[in-house]
């Protein structure tokens, strides 16, 4: 059973556990937006309302840590950030993220929200190692930029503009982890 989720701070950013009440229109287009699901699975058929809620009712029963990212001067939710895969007994959880303003794309919040949520899983949920794959070459600068290991490469293991790229595999340890922002 996952534990209440947190809420967490950053100079630019608040996190919250994602709720049906996030379940905007503005959402719902990042999930049928070809930008934004670029570097994720392809879908084939349109996203719908019932699709997000479905999505969101289910978090507790899959056990992942779903975070709502949200800009502290506005309020506006611009994505999520999740620990999904949580594996207690092995102290290990996969981290994915979707910022789905295209508008916001470039600040560096990813990173901060990166960040946070690692310092939450080493700290909090005692995780010991946090794991990520992805063919999206700004997502693996970030993680890099980081200091996570990179641990690998699916060759073309990803389809994308009529051809094949490779999905870069990374992780992090907690006692590799060093928090460059602090948490307010």
């Amino acid at each position: 059973m996952m534990a209440r989720a947190p809420r967490l701070e950053t100079a630019e950013l608040s996190l919250r556990a994602l709720t049906s009440g996030d379940a905007s229109e503005e959402y719902l287009g990042w999930l049928n937006d070809p930008d934004v699901l670029r570097y994720r699975a392809p879908r084939v058929a349109r996203s719908t309302m019932d699709d997000v809620h479905r999505y969101i009712d289910g978090i507790a029963a899959r056990g992942d840590l779903v975070l709502a990212i949200h800009l502290k001067a506005t309020g506006r939710h611009i994505g999520n950030i999740a620990l999904n895969t949580i594996l207690p007994v092995h102290g290990t959880a996969e981290l994915s993220l979707m910022l789905g303003a295209k508008d916001i794309w470039g600040r560096g919040l990813a990173k901060e929200a990166i960040e946070v949520v690692s310092a939450h899983a080493f700290g909090a949920m005692a995780l010991r190692r946090l794991w990520a794959e992805s063919p999206n070459p700004a997502f693996n600068a970030v993680v890099k930029r980081l200091g996570w290991a990179h641990e690998g490469t699916k060759r073309r293991a990803f389809a994308l503009d009529g051809g094949y790229v490779d999905i870069e595999c990374w992780g992090l340890l907690q006692d590799e982890f060093r928090p460059r922002l602090a948490a307010v």
